[in-house]
């Protein structure tokens, strides 16, 4: 476990490097909210939301030995800002939030050699994750069921990739459920022996994958992308081929 703050955002140390001095961190979970006035009575109609996004403001100072090693300072702050996807937010080895930053200000409290600044950053995966990432391969009974853990808690996102080691296709024979969470899907395409199905509920990537041997195939998918609630979760695989075939899960322990 963590036990001091080391503050990095993507491969860029925040506090202590260039000159640079972190005074305050506010970290904010925001929701989705809609609500419908009641007429003719107090009140109003609130259902449960879900997050919306993580943000977190970060304040500090920086020096410089005259003007040019202050503005020097300054341009590896926006340098390591300014970036063309998510990076890791880490405030120690345990945890991370994937952020892009949405403002940025600073001002010269002493024109040569003094600053403060602040930046806002916001996650669209509104958790925080495990650094350690989980992987749990074997080959199962049809329909027997075995325990997969999740110590975080909240829900992560799993990536699964099913492996045809039968030595003849699958087809319309591949069933992947989540019984603690109510939660199957389906794939009624064609596997062939040796390859692999991936199905990724953007445990690593931008949006939903449905992959055979890298082909996207989402057409012959249906059901839910499968999540983790936390603790034992049951899952059973479900195949004309088993136990010849392999099933993978990966995801990351995930914290609110």
């Amino acid at each position: 476990m963590a036990n001091e703050i080391v503050l990095n955002l993507g491969t860029f140390l925040l506090d202590g490097s260039h000159d640079i001095a972190i005074e305050q961190i506010n970290v904010k979970v925001a929701k989705t909210l809609s609500k419908a006035d009641l007429p003719k009575a107090h009140g109003s109609v609130i259902p449960i939301a879900l997050r919306k996004e993580i943000t977190a403001k970060i304040r500090g100072t920086v020096i410089g030995s005259d003007y040019d090693d202050l503005r020097s300072n300054l341009d590896d702050i926006k340098s390591a800002l300014e970036k063309t996807s998510e990076q890791k937010l880490t405030m120690d080895d345990d945890r991370y939030l994937m952020v892009q930053y949405q403002d940025f200000d600073y001002s010269y409290k002493t024109l040569r050699r003094f600053a403060e600044f602040s930046f806002g950053l916001v996650a669209s995966n509104p958790f925080w994750l495990s650094q350690a990432l989980v992987t749990d391969t074997r080959s199962p009974q049809s329909g027997v069921g075995y325990v997969i853990a999740n110590n975080g808690n909240a829900p992560p996102r799993i990536r699964v990739t099913i492996k045809n080691n039968t030595g003849a296709s699958l087809v319309d024979a591949i069933k992947l459920q989540n019984t603690t969470r109510g939660e199957t899907f389906q794939y009624r395409g064609t596997l062939a022996s040796g390859k692999s199905l991936v199905v990724n509920n953007r445990m690593d990537a931008d949006d939903f994958i449905v992959a055979n041997d890298g082909t996207n195939d989402i057409k012959n998918f249906e059901g839910d992308f499968l999540m983790l609630s936390p603790g034992n979760n049951t899952i059973v695989f479900i195949s004309s081929g088993a136990p010849n075939v392999e099933v993978k899960l990966e995801y990351r322990d995930t914290y609110l």
